[in-house]
């Protein structure tokens, strides 16, 4: 039985959809087959529950538990959500699928459940910039939603992720409706800008040893966790190759290992089954201030 015949016969918990949702990702080996699957199914169980109300299924309710978690709809009310837990659609996707390519038009923007995806810019010289690293609780593709030009950079998962979308006609008309989404709106789009401006100033001032290590502390921020062997450390737990930190940095593979190893054998990095460690954060940061 797969995960959605689980969830079709009630065989599948509330609970244990957080884990099966994963499964679903087997199924979704191409981006069309997963988007196939999930406009097929997602909406097509009827068992309720008592947290989710007479109106809402058990699918639904959780997607919406997911959206709530977004800055950009934490404004709605609770019975707003009721009318706008149909337009929520969920995907899943394996690692190292794309969830769509640059120049794609913009069908839909994306709220991560579970996992990692990076964004990715390619170059007219073929090089790769990852612009950003993003996980639970963030969105994708809401510039390409709102002025309607093809998405502007690749989402590739990093590990096996979940997503719910919002259709791009469906995202508009919760603008009209609701003024503070649209008021969060900005404020997302301001961060993006604050990270685009900072990114660029980086690249331009910014020594290659400044520009690893503040990439290395945000994403310490986005997916770090304690180490009980160093209190004082953080694995940064996600799969992250050279070629991501070169990416990421813009800077080439053989710099970024270099790099990299100098702050081991100043005791700043480890790694520990393909994690990445900060052993002294503050010691990192006092690099990514004065190089």
């Amino acid at each position: 039985m797969d995960c959605i015949a689980e969830v079709q016969s009630g065989a599948l918990s509330v609970a244990g959809w957080r884990q099966g949702v994963l499964k679903w990702g087997c199924l979704a080996v191409t981006h069309m087959a997963a988007r196939h699957l999930t406009h097929t199914h997602s909406l097509e169980m009827v068992e309720t529950t008592s947290r989710a109300g007479p109106r809402l299924d058990k699918l639904q309710w959780n997607m919406v538990q997911v959206a709530r978690s977004v800055p950009l709809f934490r404004g709605l009310a609770e019975e707003d959500w009721e009318s706008i837990a149909p337009m929520l659609h969920g995907h899943c996707f394996p690692k190292d699928a794309y969830v769509f390519f640059q120049g794609d038009p913009p069908d839909a923007l994306y709220i991560v459940w579970m996992g990692r995806v990076k964004l990715v810019r390619h170059t007219d010289h073929g090089r790769d910039v990852v612009v950003e690293m993003l996980g639970p609780g963030q969105i994708l593709g809401e510039m390409a939603v709102l002025d309607g030009r093809p998405y502007s950079t690749t989402a590739q998962t990093l590990e096996e992720v979940a997503v719910v979308t919002i259709a791009r006609r469906d995202f508009y008309n919760l603008l009209d409706r609701y003024p503070r989404v649209a008021m969060g709106v900005i404020s997302e789009l301001s961060r993006r800008l604050r990270l685009t401006t900072e990114m660029v100033r980086s690249l331009a001032v910014d020594r290659v040893e400044q520009r690893v290590a503040r990439t290395l502390l945000r994403l310490a921020d986005l997916a770090g966790k304690p180490n009980s062997a160093r209190p004082e450390a953080l694995i940064i737990d996600m799969p992250l190759t050279r070629q991501d930190i070169a990416e990421m940095t813009g800077t080439t593979v053989e710099t970024a290992i270099r790099v990299m190893s100098r702050f081991r054998k100043q005791e700043l990095l480890s790694s520990s089954r393909g994690r990445i460690i900060i052993l002294d954060p503050d010691g990192l940061a006092d690099v990514a201030r004065n190089g």
